[in-house]
């Protein structure tokens, strides 16, 4: 089998559009995680457990804009 090398495509950081909060229009996001709880029943270990999600929040009013939650 070949070995394909696909061409790097060169974007400027200048020319990508920022995702601003929808709340206060910032452009400052920190990292953060969500934890969701699994029960025995439908663990497959069969021991509750918990499941982080990570996604970000607005650095300036702590909102999370919805195409950032996890499906």
């Amino acid at each position: 089998m070949k070995n394909i090398i696909e061409p790097q495509v060169q974007v400027k950081f200048d020319d990508l559009e920022a995702v601003c909060c929808d709340e206060c229009g910032s452009a400052h996001w920190s990292e953060m995680f969500l934890l969701r709880r699994v029960s025995a029943l439908l663990a497959p270990t069969g021991i509750a457990t918990m499941i982080p999600a990570q996604t970000y929040r607005c650095a300036d009013c702590g909102h999370v804009n919805e195409e950032l939650m996890p499906k």
